[in-house]
């Protein structure tokens, strides 16, 4: 089965948005917002400023590490059950170049790839 919100290989290393049903809401040096329609409808909050990586939905952190040493670039998390009953589970990949900056930003919700950035 093709997963319909994969990113093809001819968009996958040019530089955008991808994802039909998620799109950047603000985008900045360690920090983005993201809000997603399908298949759960939230805002996503991914912040990397002051030594402390979060990621917040709809204003519930479901996630975080204070990164004095290292930017962790993978994080997984559980939905909350306040915006999903089946409590599905989450995952954020950031890949970044020199000097920090977001070159690659990617969400998925269970196996689904519902957000890609290329920078």
């Amino acid at each position: 089965m093709t997963n319909p919100y994969a990113v093809t290989t001819a968009t996958a290393g040019q530089p955008g948005f991808f994802g039909e049903h998620a799109e950047l809401v603000r985008g900045t040096f360690l920090y983005r917002v993201v809000q997603v329609s399908h298949p759960v409808r939230l805002r996503f909050v991914y912040s990397g400023w002051w030594f402390r990586q979060t990621i917040e939905l709809d204003g519930h952190t479901v996630w975080g590490q204070i990164s004095w040493m290292a930017i962790r670039r993978q994080a997984e998390f559980r939905l909350p059950v306040e915006l999903d009953p089946q409590q599905r589970s989450g995952r954020m990949e950031i890949e970044f170049s020199r000097g920090l900056r977001i070159r690659r930003f990617r969400i998925w919700i269970d196996q689904t790839l519902i957000y890609d950035e290329v920078a």
